[in-house]
């Protein structure tokens, strides 16, 4: 019989805190590199013992002020970092553990960029204009467009939350009882695959247990899997559903 073949993914994989997420981005091929900004890697790496599992970590600063200069030496070492790895060609998997801070990481290194070209005019600047949100968008798609042209998979992990929305004649927002992404709004359009995980608790063999619950939201390997939900779901049995084998 012969093995379907099995392209590169770019995978977007989001969910609520302790969903999951990165258990099932170890369970991509090895090895795998992981830049994680919130500690949580390294554990999960010990339940992968025959893996091979790099995790760089990041520690961000404490902020506790807007007018906190802090990410600019952040982005530039962590995009750095993954620029290199790229070029090694070492690894097959990347893991953005989380992408949600790593957006909130550039769009604040833009503006800090920006902040420093407007003191040199001896301006003040606090917020990025709308025309100069094409610097973050730019970078981010940059991320996303090295993986895919290189040959690697890429999990882009974030996490979900609350929509608010602010109707007309209403002065205040509403929750509307949806989650949305907490990111890079653009996420979806440069995954092959995207994936929300959730926790529950279910019976399973007569025992009550939490189990992670899987949905394809969309994928561009075909519209007929979009949700269909999988309880602890890995990488092999995703692409078993997408290209069969």
């Amino acid at each position: 019989m012969t093995e379907p073949i099995v392209p590169n993914m770019i995978v977007s994989v989001s969910g609520l805190g302790k969903s999951g997420k990165t258990y099932f981005s170890y369970t991509f091929p090895d090895p795998i590199r992981v830049y994680c900004f919130n500690n949580g890697a390294d554990f999960i790496r010990t339940l992968f013992p025959k893996k091979q599992i790099d995790v760089q970590n990041f520690f961000l600063p404490i902020v506790e002020d807007t007018e906190m200069r802090w990410a600019l030496p952040v982005w530039f070492k962590f995009r750095e970092q993954y620029v290199s790895d790229i070029a090694g060609g070492k690894y097959r998997t990347y893991v953005f553990d989380t992408a949600t801070e790593i957006e909130n990481i550039c769009q604040q290194a833009v503006l800090e960029e920006f902040q420093e070209a407007a003191e040199e005019k001896n301006k003040d600047k606090k917020r990025l204009a709308t025309v100069e949100f094409l610097a973050r968008n730019l970078r981010m798609k940059a991320l996303f467009d090295r993986a895919a042209n290189n040959g690697v998979n890429l999990v882009s992990i974030q996490y979900l939350k609350p929509e608010w929305v602010r109707e007309k004649g209403k002065d205040k927002a509403e929750q509307t009882g949806r989650l949305i992404l907490d990111g890079w709004q653009r996420t979806d359009t440069q995954a092959d695959v995207n994936l929300w995980l959730e926790a529950k608790r279910k019976l399973v063999k007569g025992t009550t247990k939490t189990v992670t619950v899987a949905t394809i939201k969309s994928t561009r390997f075909g519209r007929d899997q979009d949700e269909k939900e999988f309880d602890d779901t890995t990488y092999d049995e995703i692409v078993a559903l997408l290209f069969g084998g």
